[in-house]
């Protein structure tokens, strides 16, 4: 019976430590420019999909708000975004999502010349369900910077990212998304 407990007390403490391990792993395939180690942690179809979902969300988003603001203007942004959005995001999302743009990252190659990992990113990292770990980041050089949330999920025997969700554009390139101009008051008469 001890043995018994004992084995699974073992298996419990792998299980815990196993997706930290990975992101280990995915540390040293960054800092060594592993392409290979790279595509086996990261499931860059899934990421790719989840991303293209959410920018074209975001954008007929953007569009609709436009829309009640100015009701011609949404209803061509909305025609537009509906139309060539899909191809658009998409191909601009398949090449940035893949290992070579992320091991070409200027932050990567920057952690990779100075042999320096990447803890100091690391916000928050545990289990949000038996088959799922959510991992927050942030730049640690800008206090305003966006928390990136990472999705893992356990496929199979290992653990794999699938699913990166971006803070709201704006965030990202704050400069380049001017507001929506507020219609202006018709004069009263």
């Amino acid at each position: 019976m001890r043995r018994l407990f004992l084995l699974i007390l073992i298996l419990l403490g792998i299980y815990l430590a196993y997706p930290y391990w990975t992101l280990y792993r995915l540390q040293n395939a960054l800092l060594s420019n592993n392409a290979e180690t790279l595509k086996k942690i990261v499931d860059f179809p899934a990421v790719r999909a989840n991303m293209e979902k959410q920018v074209q969300g975001g954008l007929l988003k953007k569009s609709q708000e436009l829309g009640k603001k100015a009701p011609v203007l949404g209803d061509i942004g909305e025609a537009l975004t509906r139309t060539f959005g899909p191809s658009v995001v998409g191909g601009s999302i398949d090449s940035l999502v893949t290992p070579e743009a992320v091991l070409s990252n200027p932050t990567v190659v920057e952690h990779r010349e100075n042999q320096e990992g990447f803890a100091d990113f690391l916000k928050w990292a545990f289990f949000t369900g038996p088959t799922t770990f959510t991992i927050q980041s942030q730049n640690p050089e800008k206090a305003d910077a966006p928390v990136i949330t990472t999705t893992m999920n356990l496929e199979g025997l290992r653990w794999r990212i699938t699913d990166v969700d971006l803070p709201p554009l704006k965030t990202l390139v704050p400069d380049m998304i001017a507001p929506v101009p507020e219609p202006e008051a018709a004069p009263a008469n």
